[in-house]
């Protein structure tokens, strides 16, 4: 890589900001620590929208990021993300300039802040704006996908935040007998909820009434193996990670506490299944993340059934905090996330020329 400024950006005003600081705070300490640190910049991004210039130590002292919120006492750059890039822009120059985007949720992967980045012309990492907007909607992303042959869950679409949709949801309950309902646009499970009897379908009711998420889709539970699987763009090859394995213990659920607090779940990479259900889970996910127009790196989340895999969503900057999928997925195929970091700003900086 050239002499540009690298910078690592991360926070936001999302419900996954938490986990934002946790992939910043490992990213950032883990290149330190092999020596190999690209980042000139780190820049939080608060949920009021200010952008401030941390240290590494501050980051590094910064305990518990799942739970506690990270409160910067370094300089403030700007009074937006949109103002600092344009600033970085007219003070740098657009050649001397490259960006990690370390945010989750819909602060980074909707689209917006690679549309801001693409019109300024700044190389990033991850995915374009297009590509993450896609694969952010999870019902434009489910069929995309299905064009590709790739079996997917029956579902159903609810408008958030107002009344009519309980008798549509309740009818779609009885046929199917056990469903899933989750936010059309979110991640790391938060809203999600299982719905096996008449109380979980109540108190869906009233989370979808009082919801900030936007509309949530209802699908048909399917009964099989949870996994995910990494992939990564490496050297001019796109390749699939071994998946990992999500099990839930009894009475746990796949939400925010089970992924990054350990409650209720048991995570398994790489998952102990066939050759034949290995090959066939990454190929789902590379169909996907080709389908889906991913570039750099992407997760997705697929369910095995009786040799079927079912596609059910993909995520274009997944978490990559200690307790994440890619760093577990990159250790079992013998790769480390320093290398994988440097690749990804490699990436960027190709697609940008």
């Amino acid at each position: 890589m050239d002499n540009r400024k690298f910078i690592l950006m991360f926070g936001g005003n999302s419900d996954e900001r938490f986990v934002s600081v946790a992939s910043a705070q490992n990213l950032a300490l883990t290149m330190w620590e092999k020596s190999r640190q690209p980042f000139d910049e780190l820049w939080f991004v608060s949920v009021s929208g200010e952008v401030t210039l941390v240290t590494l130590e501050e980051l590094r002292l910064h305990q518990n990021p799942f739970k506690n919120p990270f409160l910067p006492h370094g300089q403030k750059i700007a009074d937006s993300l949109a103002d600092a890039i344009s600033d970085l822009r007219s003070t740098n120059g657009v050649a001397d300039v490259s960006v990690f985007l370390g945010f989750h949720g819909t602060f980074g992967e909707d689209g917006k802040v690679q549309e801001l980045l693409e019109k300024m012309g700044i190389p990033f990492t991850g995915s374009d704006s297009n590509s993450s907007h896609l694969c952010f909607d999870k019902t434009l992303a489910k069929r995309v996908v299905e064009k590709k042959n790739i079996p997917v869950a029956p579902e159903l679409i609810l408008t958030a935040g107002k009344s009519g949709f309980e008798n549509s949801l309740t009818s779609f309950f009885k046929k199917h007998g056990k469903i899933v309902v989750k936010p059309i646009a979110n991640g790391s499970s938060i809203g999600l909820h299982i719905i096996e009897n008449e109380n979980q379908l109540k108190s869906a009711f009233i989370d979808i009434l009082n919801a900030k998420y936007g509309n949530f889709m209802a699908e048909k539970f399917i009964k099989g193996r949870e996994l995910t699987v990494g992939i990564i763009e490496k050297d001019g090859k796109t390749i699939a990670l071994p998946p990992s394995e999500v099990i839930l213990n009894p009475g746990g659920a796949f939400d925010y506490d089970g992924k990054y607090l350990g409650r209720g779940t048991t995570e398994i990479t790489p998952a102990k299944i066939s050759p034949e259900e290995c090959s066939a889970a990454q190929n789902v996910a590379l169909e996907a993340h080709k389908a889906l127009g991913c570039f750099g790196y992407s997760r997705s989340d697929v369910i095995l059934q009786d040799g079927v895999v079912f596609f059910i969503e993909t995520n274009t900057l997944p978490g990559l905090t200690k307790a994440s999928f890619i760093p577990q997925q990159l250790e079992a195929a013998g790769l480390n996330v320093a290398d994988f970091v440097i690749g990804q700003l490699e990436n960027g900086l190709k697609r940008s020329l």
